[in-house]
């Protein structure tokens, strides 16, 4: 389902000032579309024939409603922003920040996640993914979800309503501790120093917003230091008799030492 289609002239319509009655195609694949509306739905467009290619067609209401959440948290945002030139449509555009955001709520590969970053690349547009945590950040690590948050990757929370951040480590495919979420504000994105800190999770990264790991990170040197430890306590070698009940203390410290210092 989409929020937007296109008329008979090839004008943007949004599903609100859409009639049940007009000719609207698809945004991405061109098939024809139909109005929906209902008490308890959001007016959308729907399909008419199944067209399980279509990223629209396959958009769930739960992704539709992450969408109209954060743009009504920064108004600016443009919602299923067409770019013709690369045959690309985005979740949130916002302009003036060169910023697109796409909400990931269904499994994605990895060569498709380097296609969309480098397409918009092109295009001069930051991509941050908002991975919904029904799905991603669970003990086993989806194949994608390690490519997804190494740039500029967040969670999103269908309950919580806001996105977030977490300081993480991760062996072989799996999460082995996650600290607290750290709510953030993606109103406020900030450039990232030319030399970010030494924490592996953060290294690189080009920019970020108030809230998350690296904004904690360059705001407080001790919290830095915390989690630096952290990453040094699960890389050091570990006695073989130690076993569950040592990594079981050393979760229990970290999620102390982390709390602590938010």
């Amino acid at each position: 389902m989409a929020l937007y289609a296109l008329d008979e002239e090839s004008n943007l319509i949004s599903a609100l000032d859409a009639s049940p009655f007009q000719k609207l195609r698809c945004l991405e694949c061109g098939a024809a579309l139909k109005k929906r509306v209902g008490v308890h739905r959001r007016p959308h467009f729907s399909h008419l024939r199944s067209a399980r290619q279509c990223r629209l067609y396959s958009k769930s209401i739960d992704h539709l409603v992450l969408q109209t959440r954060l743009k009504e948290a920064i108004g600016e945002l443009e919602m299923e922003r067409p770019f013709p030139s690369i045959l690309r449509i985005a979740d949130l555009c916002w302009e003036r920040q060169k910023i697109v955001f796409e909400i990931q709520c269904s499994l994605i590969s990895p060569s498709e996640i380097e296609r969309r970053r480098k397409d918009y690349a092109k295009e001069g547009y930051n991509l941050v993914w908002l991975l919904d945590d029904r799905l991603y950040n669970k003990k086993k690590l989806r194949i994608s979800e390690k490519l997804l948050r190494r740039d500029a990757g967040y969670f999103i929370s269908l309950k919580k309503g806001h996105a977030y951040d977490q300081f993480e480590l991760i062996s072989e495919g799996e999460r082995l501790f996650k600290g607290p979420p750290l709510p953030l504000d993606l109103s406020k994105p900030l450039a990232a120093p030319a030399a970010t800190a030494r924490l592996q999770q953060i290294k690189g990264k080009k920019f970020f917003f108030q809230g998350d790991l690296l904004f904690r990170s360059l705001q407080s040197r001790a919290y830095l230091e915390r989690l630096l430890e952290c990453e040094r306590s699960f890389s050091a070698p570990k006695p073989k008799t130690a076993g569950r009940r040592l990594k079981a203390w050393l979760q229990m410290g970290m999620e102390y030492l982390l709390r602590k210092s938010l």
